[in-house]
């Protein structure tokens, strides 16, 4: 008998908000109930849950390459063009949040890693629009990092907006490894 790929997407699906919204210490049980599904169609569609979790991570990279397909189109300037695709995408930020906080586990932080990195490369040239563009690329690349980082740690999963995602990242700028004065930005605000 064939799987049900419709019934194992809903699964998916389902799980990819629980583990956005949870990590990945979501309930199986509550996952049931959400989807309406005999908690039993999950093992047949899925071995268990680090199984689950594996397809969740297929569905976040899926995401992220039509982030990035979205990003190179769309993104003229960092701020507000990468703001506004990351509110559009608030699952997947919300997921990618998730996969920094379980950093821990080396599948969740090499897809955190992996996806920043590949960001990185798309926004360079708008990054150092906004600093000094003389500034050593690999002193660029260690402050996008640690901008991210902070960003995704003190990201406020509750009250998501372009203007409160894009007043985090402003507040870190200015407050991170001295580099940025903060003129440019707070013009471009308004």
């Amino acid at each position: 008998m064939a799987k049900d790929i419709k019934t194992s997407q809903k699964w998916i699906d389902a799980a990819y908000l629980e583990f956005a919204v949870n990590g990945p210490e979501f309930s199986i049980k509550e996952l049931a109930k959400k989807t309406m599904l005999p908690r039993s169609t999950l093992y047949y569609h899925f071995d268990s849950k680090e199984n689950l979790i594996q397809e969740l991570l297929n569905q976040h990279r899926l995401y992220i390459e039509t982030y990035f397909l979205e990003m190179k189109s769309n993104v003229k300037a960092l701020i507000p063009d990468l703001y506004e695709l990351m509110f559009r995408y608030k699952e997947s930020v919300l997921f990618h949040h998730k996969l920094l906080k379980y950093g821990h586990i080396k599948a969740f932080y090499t897809l955190y890693k992996d996806a920043n990195d590949t960001t990185f490369n798309i926004v360079l040239p708008f990054i150092k629009a906004l600093f000094k563009p003389d500034m050593p690329d690999s002193d660029i690349i260690h402050f996008y990092h640690t901008l991210t980082d902070a960003w995704y740690s003190r990201l406020d999963t509750k009250n998501m907006n372009v203007e409160s995602m894009i007043a985090l990242a402003v507040e870190i700028m200015e407050n991170t490894l001295g580099l940025y004065t903060g003129v440019l930005l707070k013009k471009d605000l308004k």
